[in-house]
């Protein structure tokens, strides 16, 4: 099975309602930020919509914040290596994690333990891994490290056989092409073409596609930049209405950036907000430019929810 972009029927954008510059009155439904963070002067200025939606979101007395990491909290880079959380994001997320009724999770394709190393996310922190393969959460160790707490993947004999045949053949494609490489995953092989040639990347993808990606067993996700295939049928979907079942979530907001969050921003429902960020199509309801953008939208959250908590009777 090959995921690709649902058609989005609307999509708003985040954009001024006063004069460049000029941020409206203070108070929580300003958009101003908090104290001490040094926020993009656009967050006085969402587009009112999505204003409006997240006040009605923050006043849900469980909210569960489901995030994309590549393309919405961090800007995608050549090497995944070097990815890093945006500052202003990682502020918000320190600041809207201990609120009460709030959970916090990280969404991704990644690998969970490579997740955390550069997510910047406090301790509690709720991660699902690998397309919703990998389900944890972030703990305080003895020596003071933020490190993983997760549920084992379990393969069947013939799922890991079939992993370890993917790696062999993906591995043989690429040898020899400089840029593209291979990544093993727990229940999946992943071929990354970003800082290969455009020519190699195209064949590469291609030929994935046509050959270990077509196997029987294999469910395949085409992204940007990436041809990840998996032994577990599994999406960001399925993992998204899992958590929500499993913290009691009233309300969830959930931000991403590639073709593998449309399966997630399908389950959601009334009351639930959606955001694409970057250009493309999408089902969800709202759009934001970039992680810059969005980390607007993060600072905004944690000032409205702060408020509902605090006038909460």
């Amino acid at each position: 099975m090959t995921t690709t972009p649902d058609p989005g029927a609307h999509d708003q954008l985040v954009g001024p309602r006063g004069a460049a510059g000029e941020p409206d009155a203070a108070g929580p439904d300003a958009g101003v930020p908090g104290p001490g963070v040094g926020a993009p002067l656009f967050t006085a200025h969402l587009e009112e919509g999505l204003d409006r939606a997240l006040r009605d979101l923050t006043r849900a007395p469980r909210l569960l914040v489901a995030l994309d990491f590549d393309g919405v909290l961090a800007p995608l880079v050549l090497d995944p290596k070097d990815s890093r959380v945006l500052p202003a994001s990682a502020a918000a997320l320190a600041e809207l994690a201990p609120l009460d009724g709030v959970d916090v999770v990280l969404v991704s394709g990644r690998e969970a333990t490579d997740l955390i190393r550069l997510a910047e996310v406090p301790p509690g922190t709720r991660v699902i891994g690998s397309h919703g393969a990998q389900f944890g959460r972030t703990v305080t160790s003895p020596t003071g490290e933020t490190v993983l707490e997760a549920e084992p993947v379990g393969l069947t004999a013939e799922q890991a056989a079939l992993r370890a045949e993917l790696l062999r053949e993906t591995e043989a494609l690429v040898a020899g092409a400089e840029g593209a490489w291979v990544q093993a995953k727990p229940a999946a092989v992943v071929l990354h073409t970003r800082q290969a040639a455009r020519d190699d990347a195209a064949r590469l993808t291609r030929a994935a596609v046509d050959g270990p990606a077509a196997r029987p067993g294999v469910t395949t996700i085409v992204g940007k930049e990436v041809v990840e295939m998996a032994v577990l049928d599994v999406t960001k979907g399925d993992a998204l209405v899992r958590l929500r079942d499993a913290v009691g979530a009233d309300a969830v907001l959930y931000a991403g950036d590639d073709t593998t969050d449309e399966d997630a921003f399908a389950v959601l429902g009334e009351g639930d907000v959606s955001i694409k960020v970057g250009d493309g199509e999408t089902g969800a309801a709202y759009r934001v430019t970039d992680p810059d953008e969005f980390s607007a939208v993060l600072l905004r959250l944690v000032e409205l929810r702060g408020h509902a908590t605090d006038t909460r009777p």
